[in-house]
C-alpha cells in the first residue's frame, strides 16, 4: 500500500524529532518559570505602580489572541483543539500562526505558517508593541497545546499580558524600590514587548514537542491499523484460494463420478 509508506516516513520524522523537542521544551518550562518570576517582580511592583509607568492594558476593549497551531498533518487533534478556541471567541482580534488553522476566521490582524514565524518575528513584535502602546486590547493570550510529558500534552490558554499575580503571592513580595537609570517609559516597553515575543518562542516550542509526540502516536497507530487490514486482506485472498482450490476438488470428483 503507498499510503504505508507516507505513514512509515512521517512517523519516522516524528520519531527523530520528538526527543530532541521533548529536551529543548523542558528546559524551556524550567526557563519560563524564572523569567515569569523576575518579571513579575517588575510588572506588578507597588511603587512603580503607584508612579504610573507599569504598562496597562485597554480596559473594555477586545482580547489578542496568538494561536499556534501546525502546518503539517498526522498530528491527531492537535489543530482541531486550537480552531476549536478561534471558534469561541469570533470578536477578538487574532494572530493566527500555522498552515491547518481556519481560514475563515475573522478579526485576524496577522497569519502566517509557523516555518515562517523566525522570518517574520518583527512583524509580530511590532504588532504587540502597537497594542500595548495605543492600548488596543484588554489582554493578550496565547492558545496552543502545551507539553506536560511524553504521556500528556493539553490545549492551553496562556495570559501573557498583562502579567497576572500569582494566587499564593503576597503584597509584600512587590514593595522592592528599583534604582532606574534612564526613561523608564521606554525601558518598561522594550522590556514588555520583549517578553512577550520570549514567551511567544518558549510556548511555540513547547507546542511543537506536543505536535511530534502526537503524530508519532497518530501514526504508529495508523501503522498498526494499516497493518490490521492488510493482514485482514491476506486472510481473504487465502480464504478465496482455499474456496477455489475446494470448487476444484469437488468439480474433478462430480467429473469422475459420471
Amino acid at each position: 500500500m503507498k499510503i504505508k509508506n507516507v505513514v512509515k516516513v512521517m512517523n519516522f520524522h516524528a520519531l527523530i524529532r520528538v526527543d530532541a523537542a521533548k529536551r529543548k521544551a523542558k528546559r524551556y518550562q524550567m526557563m519560563e518559570r524564572e523569567v515569569m518570576s523576575m518579571l513579575d517582580q517588575i510588572m506588578n511592583n507597588r511603587n512603580l505602580t503607584l508612579d504610573k509607568n507599569i504598562l496597562k492594558p485597554g480596559e473594555g476593549k477586545p482580547t489578542l489572541t496568538v494561536y499556534l497551531g501546525s502546518d503539517y498533518g498526522f498530528c491527531s487533534n492537535y489543530n482541531s483543539l486550537v480552531n476549536g478556541e478561534i471558534d469561541r471567541n469570533p470578536d477578538g482580534d487574532k494572530i493566527l500562526i500555522g498552515k491547518k488553522l481556519r481560514r475563515n476566521a475573522d478579526h485576524v490582524l496577522l497569519r502566517m505558517d509557523q516555518d515562517e514565524l523566525e522570518s517574520r518575528e518583527r512583524e509580530v513584535e511590532e504588532l504587540l508593541k502597537t497594542s500595548i502602546l495605543r492600548r488596543q486590547h484588554s489582554a493578550i493570550d496565547v492558545v496552543f497545546v502545551r507539553y506536560i510529558n511524553a504521556a500528556e500534552c493539553r490545549k492551553d490558554v496562556h495570559r501573557i499580558f498583562p502579567i497576572e499575580i500569582p494566587k499564593d503571592a503576597s503584597p509584600e513580595d512587590y514593595k522592592d524600590d528599583f534604582m532606574i537609570d534612564g526613561e523608564i517609559e521606554s525601558l518598561i516597553m522594550e522590556l514588555t514587548a520583549t517578553w512577550l515575543l520570549y514567551e511567544i518562542q518558549i510556548i511555540r516550542t513547547s507546542g511543537y514537542a506536543s505536535e511530534n509526540i502526537l503524530r508519532q502516536n497518530t501514526t504508529s497507530e495508523s501503522l498498526k491499523k494499516i497493518d490490521e487490514i492488510e493482514e485482514e486482506q491476506r486472510m481473504e485472498e487465502r480464504r478465496e484460494k482455499r474456496a477455489e482450490e475446494f470448487s476444484k476438488v469437488i468439480e474433478n470428483y462430480q467429473k469422475k463420478a459420471y
